[in-house]
């Protein structure tokens, strides 16, 4: 998986978008992930406190018009 992973993220016609979700899902409000639950220090820290799934489409569709 990682050899495919790597063609994606090198190829220069394509543009590549690694995890998208992993900020909204370990820190932000919506989140799904216990992980951060009871560090409120550390989502707030990570700068993606904020981040929700919504937001990460947003910004999808924004690189993708780019």
């Amino acid at each position: 998986m990682a050899n495919l992973t790597q063609v994606f993220m090198t190829r220069k016609d394509l543009q590549c978008i690694h995890e998208p979700f992993g900020d909204a899902f370990y820190f932000g409000p919506e989140r799904l992930s216990s992980r951060y639950e009871a560090d409120v220090q550390a989502r707030d820290d990570s700068g993606f406190s904020d981040s929700t799934f919504a937001s990460v489409f947003e910004q999808i569709e924004k690189k993708t018009e780019e």
